[in-house]
């Protein structure tokens, strides 16, 4: 099996990570934080750690601001909805999931208004300009991705975020980002950050974090926390405001090891080595007769993640062909409708490729091969 599908859900693991998770659930069943007795000590130690190495390697000043979520969506809806109220604005792009699409979406019906502005996907200066023209005297948030799980364009958020006037925070969709292109929170001015544990972080499924360098969001969902019991409000404070009830502990541990290893190889090693598998892959996909590429990742910031289509063929029909030779990777409107209207393929979607750090140039070439097999039919 070749796998080509790391956007969606990155394969394989470092073996630290398997081992990791199941020598906990071997070992350890104890609550983090709800108990003084050693496995519950020991539990809380995982917790604690692995907030300490989120701030490592993405430059929070605090470890009580990493904030654990079950995964980047709820992160998002944690800051899209506890930070906007009746009457406020956001500002959007036409690159963003529906995991921030949505969340909007589902405040327009509660008095909250938002612009979903074009990227050029190779002017950073233009996007930046589209941003700010957008920006109202009632903007309180600009929530973008860090790069685009359709085509892997990478926003300029440092530019984005000196830019933005006083009072509009920045809150940054991570999920194809983290543990692939390296970023400071604290030196890029972002003031909200979500990532999950599985796609670049190398760890399982099931848990993810918010960074939180601006104000306190309102929590959206209270209970249990382990701390201040007698009060029935949820407590005031980081992280407990924002997480009720028990987190998981296994998967966190597990996520812990999968961000050690991009630690000890190299965000910067990893960044470098999908471009260059993107640059190749889009490369020998332009020799093909009948087959349509979209970007150019040699013209600007692009990650390990790129799209194509076949000619007067519709996507899904192309990555049915691949996996039943082999080939695994994503067709569709990949949860991004505005960028498929961007690019004028909201009928026959895209098919995606998505490069990890285990992937080699010589997996593409057999994926060409096979993509030749496919166009002589």
């Amino acid at each position: 099996m070749i796998y080509f599908d790391n956007a969606a859900s990155s394969f394989p693991k470092p073996a630290a990570v398997s081992r990791a998770v199941g020598q906990w659930l071997k070992m350890n069943g104890a609550n983090p934080g709800r108990s003084g007795h050693k496995p519950a000590l020991e539990a809380g130690g995982v917790i604690f750690d692995t907030r300490l190495l989120v701030c490592d390697i993405f430059g929070v000043a605090d470890p009580e601001n990493v904030v654990f979520v079950p995964n980047a969506t709820y992160g998002l809806n944690f800051l899209i909805q506890g930070l906007l109220k009746p009457g406020d604005h956001a500002v959007t792009t036409d690159l963003e999931h529906n995991s921030v699409l949505r969340p909007l979406k589902l405040l327009e019906q509660r008095g909250v208004s938002f612009d979903a502005v074009s990227v050029d996907l190779y002017d950073d200066g233009k996007t930046v300009e589209n941003i700010l023209k957008h920006i109202k005297s009632n903007t309180r948030l600009v929530i973008c991705t860090q790069c685009s799980n359709v085509c892997g364009k990478v926003m300029p958020l440092r530019d984005i975020s000196l830019a933005l006037p006083k009072g509009v925070s920045l809150v940054v969709d991570g999920a194809q980002g983290a543990g692939i292109i390296p970023v400071n929170l604290s030196e890029e001015g972002i003031d909200y950050y979500c990532a999950p544990s599985h796609k670049g972080l190398l760890g399982p499924q099931g848990s993810g974090f918010i960074a939180v360098c601006g104000k306190r969001p309102a929590p959206i969902i209270a209970g249990g926390t382990g701390s201040e019991s007698f009060d029935l409000n949820q407590p005031d404070y980081l992280p407990d405001l924002l997480e009720s009830g028990t987190l998981p502990t296994p998967v966190i541990k597990g996520m812990y090891e999968g961000m050690k290893f991009i630690k000890n190889y190299g965000i910067d090693r990893i960044y470098k080595h999908k471009l260059k598998l993107v640059r190749y892959a889009v490369g020998a996909l332009e020799e093909l007769d009948g087959v349509i590429t979209y970007v150019d990742p040699g013209r600007a910031l692009f990650a390990g993640t790129t799209c194509f289509n076949v000619r007067n063929k519709d996507s899904d029909e192309v990555a049915r062909y691949l996996a039943d030779n082999g080939v695994c990777v994503r067709s569709g409107i990949h949860c991004a409708p505005l960028f498929h209207k961007k690019m004028g393929t909201q009928k026959t979607g895209m098919v995606r490729i998505s490069f990890g750090c285990f992937n080699t140039v010589s997996e593409i070439d057999i994926f060409i091969k096979i993509m030749k097999k496919y166009l002589k039919k």
